[in-house]
């Protein structure tokens, strides 16, 4: 019933829509405007757009209006204008003269709105449709539909069709009001942040009430002039004021939430840098000149365009789940317009100079403008088109980048150096097609190699020890990482077609070798690890007690935690950094020197390299070092971290913080750690071996206990033991899993049930005050 309510509602708003357009499209826009003056009715101004303009001028007394005396003419009579008509008689010094415009058709300032209105129908719909599901997304298709309103109303409203005047002023005044809507409830939807609706109730009944005054517009008697002579400048003054609020509002929200949810800050502060230059140009520009002066500076039909750039960018940020990226986004498109000014202003100078003798202060600033926006918006999607493109004209390129991204996702499961030859040496011998490869690895004591494909190994070593392995015309060498207790080299031979690698092959080789020092240093340091705990592991017996385990737990989980920050902020303060300045470099040598079209091609794809490893070291970095756990809790690092996974996870993510859950933020933060690191280990299995179709995670507390609950639908696991089951017996990331729930003194419950499917039940004692993990006699289950 609902919904047929709004399929009725928006074929009328349609039909309605379909009439203003064929106003605008059959009867030519006038614009003149009368005085009385001793019972003559004098032309007191004539519009720049009107093509009125051709046929009359100041001064001329209008006689009749299609057979009327002016007097009689309800638009004449209503708004004191000539907005339509097709033949008239008019004095003008003494002189009878009669005009006809018959044959008057539409002009380009017509079409203006009309494109606006479609721009914006679009953009409803794409919005509608593409997030079917949430509120905010259905509030944000219904600014849009607004802004359709506004668009095509404003070629009857000038035309004085009474319904288009009604329509656009009153949606004029509804539309920051539905952007107010919009914001409460995105910032309720993506934030968890519930508002007061009275400020919102509240706009909502003054613009019920301006739209009742309003209704004489239909009828043409005494109140439609009466009305009509205050209400254009209410609706303006109320649109301002709305707007005004939203930024206040918006003030008001970043210091009471922003400053607490850190996620929210950017999203909060690039809203209100948009909102003002969205909103910016039409204000200043067009209604408070109006307001005050009683003329625009600029012509509100070229400033509403910038009304378009904010809810379009977001509806795109929303659409495409960048939202979390905005600043970024936002810092984008910044830089795209600043590279496009010069552009544009050639544009404006060729446009000023061929028609220099029509051409207005209006007319090149929207040139200059709307070139500026439209080369704005090509570099931004040019990487997006790129990318689309690049498999059809670069294949070869195509084949590099998609071949990045899986040696890159295979090297977070390399953990030994055979992983290292069957999963990423292999990799880069077919992908390269050369006749093999090698990872050298020279120690002060000796050296060690893994070679795939037909490689000499006893060559390569001599020539390492030699010293001329990389004058060699025979291989590729590059040097990976040095340290002072090894040095690995990569090498490569010489293709299958007896030639050495291209540059850009090269280039792709160097980029691999970032991904692989980091990997064959994790590589070393599980060697080392390893030794070292094989070695501890032997010291106990197995009547060793459960303190001593509960402790050597401890110590071990502590060391782990040290290690990944220890790398992560190695990642960010080394690799990252050189990254960026790597990015840097590349861009200054594409602005220092001419290149020809296949060298900035490389140097492009270079970029975009570049870029794709620092994003996904980025991601890397934040499961090393979760330093949102210290800032915005558990709860929302757990919900941003699933929403983040659930785009490339192979089954459906729900999360679900159940009653009392809030408690576990009263924790100390080792807690939220463990039980951050306890959903990550459920994930990583759940991708491996579930082979599910929905997984889902359940958190609720009591007084004293915090509970996790794991579901999923797929193949399940191999029951140990019914009921409560004892810690151990499973891989090692579930028995580090056990061990963290064994050192907060929790239990585990795997509950078995016919059929497929694993149902986990992690319970863990809720203190308030800093666990001490001291061992006790009961160790979880």
């Amino acid at each position: 019933m609902k919904n047929m309510r709004i399929y009725l509602s928006l074929s009328v708003l349609f039909l309605v829509m379909g009439w203003f357009t064929y106003i605008t499209v059959t009867r030519p826009y006038l614009g003149v405007y009368l005085e009385q003056n001793s019972q003559k009715w004098m032309i007191s101004e004539l519009e720049e757009k009107g093509v009125a303009k051709q046929f009359f001028l100041v001064g001329d007394v209008v006689l009749s209006i299609d057979g009327q005396l002016p007097e009689e003419n309800q638009f004449v009579k209503n708004w004191s204008r000539i907005d339509q008509g097709k033949s008239f008689e008019i004095m003008r010094n003494q002189e009878i003269l009669n005009i006809s415009l018959d044959n008057q058709r539409m002009t380009l300032y017509d079409f203006t709105p009309i494109i606006q209105s479609l721009v914006c129908l679009l953009l409803a719909g794409i919005v509608f449709f593409r997030i079917p599901n949430s509120p905010s997304a259905q509030l944000l298709a219904a600014v849009f539909l607004a802004g359709a309103v506004i668009y095509i109303s404003q070629g009857a409203s000038i035309r004085g069709e009474g319904l288009g005047k009604l329509s656009i002023e009153t949606v004029l005044t509804i539309l920051p009001i539905l952007f107010l809507h919009f914001l409460f409830s995105f910032f309720e939807e993506k934030g968890g942040v519930s508002l007061s609706l009275k400020p919102l109730k509240l706009f909502y009944v003054f613009a019920i009430i301006e739209f009742v005054f309003r209704i004489p517009y239909l009828f043409s008697n005494e109140w439609t002039s009466f009305v009509y002579a205050f209400s254009p400048n209410a609706s303006l003054a109320l649109f301002v004021i709305t707007v005004f609020y939203n930024m206040i509002f918006l003030i008001y929200f970043y210091f009471k939430h922003g400053r607490t949810r850190s996620y929210l800050a950017s999203i909060i502060k690039s809203i209100w840098y948009s909102l003002f230059v969205s909103f910016l140009p039409i204000i200043s520009l067009s209604f408070v000149p109006i307001l005050f002066t009683g003329s625009h500076l600029i012509n509100s039909v070229h400033t509403s365009w910038f009304l378009l750039l904010f809810p379009a960018s977001f509806a795109y940020l929303i659409a495409s789940d960048q939202l979390y990226d905005i600043g970024l986004v936002f810092r984008r498109f910044l830089f795209g317009c600043l590279l496009a000014v010069v552009p544009a202003s050639i544009v404006t100078g060729l446009f000023s100079a061929l028609f220099y003798q029509s051409a207005t202060k209006q007319m090149i600033l929207f040139v200059f403008g709307s070139s500026l926006v439209v080369l704005a918006l090509m570099l931004y999607s040019m990487e997006y088109i790129i990318t689309r493109l690049e498999p059809t004209f670069f294949p070869r390129k195509a084949m590099l980048k998609n071949s990045l991204k899986k040696i890159s996702k295979n090297l977070s499961t390399v953990s030994t150096m055979r992983e290292m030859k069957d999963i990423f040496l292999a990799d880069i011998v077919q992908t390269l097609e050369v006749r093999g490869g090698a990872i050298v690895s020279q120690y002060p004591d000796g050296v060690e190699t893994i070679a795939a494909g037909e490689v000499d190994v006893e060559e390569v070593q001599s020539l390492l020890a030699e010293k001329e392995l990389f004058e060699s015309d025979q291989y590729t060498c590059l040097e990976i990482s040095r340290t002072e207790e090894f040095t690995h080299y990569l090498v490569m031979t010489r293709k299958r077609t007896n030639v050495l690698m291209s540059r850009e092959e090269q280039q792709w080789l160097g980029l691999i070798t970032s991904y692989l020092e980091v990997s064959l240093e994790n590589v070393h340091l599980i060697r080392t690890l390893t030794v070292k705990l094989q070695d501890l592991s032997s010291r106990f017996s197995d009547e060793t007690s459960a303190a001593e385990f509960q402790w050597f737990r401890k110590v071990m989980f502590e060391l782990q935690e040290e290690e990944r920050i220890r790398i992560a902020s190695d990642l960010h303060d080394t690799t990252m950094q050189d990254l960026f300045f790597l990015k840097r470099r590349f861009a200054a040598l594409m602005e220092k020197y001419v290149m020809n079209r296949e060298d900035k091609e490389h140097l492009d794809n270079i970029l975009k390299f570049v870029d794709l490893i620092n994003a996904s070291l980025r991601q890397s970095c934040f499961e090393l070092n979760p330093h949102l756990l210290r800032e915005i809790g558990l709860i929302a690092t757990l919900r941003q971290y699933l929403e983040k996974e659930a785009y490339m996870a192979p089954f459906h993510i729900h999360f679900e913080p159940g009653s009392g859950a809030g408690r576990i933020e009263q924790e100390p933060l080792p807690t939220k750690r463990h039980l951050l690191r306890i959903v990550q280990e459920l994930l990583n299995n759940a991708k491996k071996h579930s082979e599910a179709s929905r997984v889902s995670f359940r958190i609720s507390a009591t007084p004293r206990e915090f509970h996790l609950i794991y579901e999923d639908d797929g193949i399940g696991i191999r029951p140990i033991e019914p009921g409560t089951r004892e810690i151990g017996g499973s891989g090692i990331g579930m028995e580090q899993m056990k061990g963290r729930i064994l050192l907060m003194q929790g239990s585990l419950r795997m509950d078995e049930h016919p059929g497929p499917g694993t149902h986990m039940t992690i319970t863990i004692p809720l203190q308030g005050q800093e666990h001490d993990f001291t061992p006790t006699a009961q160790n979880g289950s």
